[in-house]
């Protein structure tokens, strides 16, 4: 037998004053959605273990029969897993998102986020820019992986799990202090933004009306995870 597990990962929104205080989705017109809970069971389940931060990657272990107390060991090496990237037990994986920052006049730390998914860039010129930064920062020690869309793969060899700001949770503030405290990564981060804030591919999309992905944003650290 084979499942389809579906998951409406933030499909409630917010309410809406448009739609008269209703979310979307409460307000979205759903007749095959209301033709499956007629024949289905319907219930509540609590997916994050009490003491862990709720998010998708600590509630879809649980979904999947995997207690994240046990099995969690980060949101990136789950992602490096899934596009094939083979860990071995001393990496550390990382999110590389391509965000973008706010090229104001001012030294780097003081720009403000501005796009964590840099207007949903593709993931061909995502893989473009990411190929720029891997021509200059990639050695033996920090292999770039090419993800989705705005979302890349840090693979730090014989690193360390280090605490690291999801950029989607500062957006329109200073990155001053939410930048790495290792000072490795946190060069990195600023070499990437000189790299690719005049890369011509940024130069099209701000013509177009877009937002550069002018920066590597790392996030989401942790160790290769161990699951039956």
């Amino acid at each position: 037998m084979k499942y389809i597990v579906m998951l409406g990962d933030g499909m409630a929104d917010e309410p809406i004053d448009e739609l008269e205080g209703k979310t979307p989705i409460a307000a979205a017109k759903t007749p095959h959605i209301d033709t499956l809970s007629r024949v289905s069971e319907i219930g509540m389940v609590h997916t994050i273990p009490k003491g862990m931060k709720p998010g998708s990657d600590t509630a879809n272990l649980s979904v999947l029969g995997y207690d994240p107390k046990i099995y969690y060991s980060g949101r990136s090496p789950l992602e490096a897993l899934s596009i094939g990237v083979a860990m071995d037990d001393t990496d550390v994986a990382i999110r590389c998102n391509v965000v973008t920052i706010s090229e104001e006049d001012v030294p780097f730390e003081k720009q403000t986020i501005i796009d964590h998914s840099a207007s949903e860039i593709s993931t061909e010129d995502a893989a473009i820019l990411l190929d720029a930064v891997k021509a200059e920062l990639e050695n033996e020690k920090y292999k770039y992986y090419v993800g989705t869309s705005y979302r890349h793969c840090l693979i730090w060899k014989e690193g360390k799990v280090v605490e690291l700001t999801p950029p989607h949770d500062v957006l329109g503030r200073v990155i001053d202090e939410y930048l790495p405290e290792d000072e490795m990564l946190r060069h990195m981060m600023e070499v990437s933004y000189k790299i690719l804030k005049n890369h011509p591919i940024n130069k099209a999309r701000k013509e177009a009306g877009l937002n550069p992905a002018n920066c590597c944003w790392f996030w989401g650290a942790g160790t290769k995870p161990i699951l039956d």
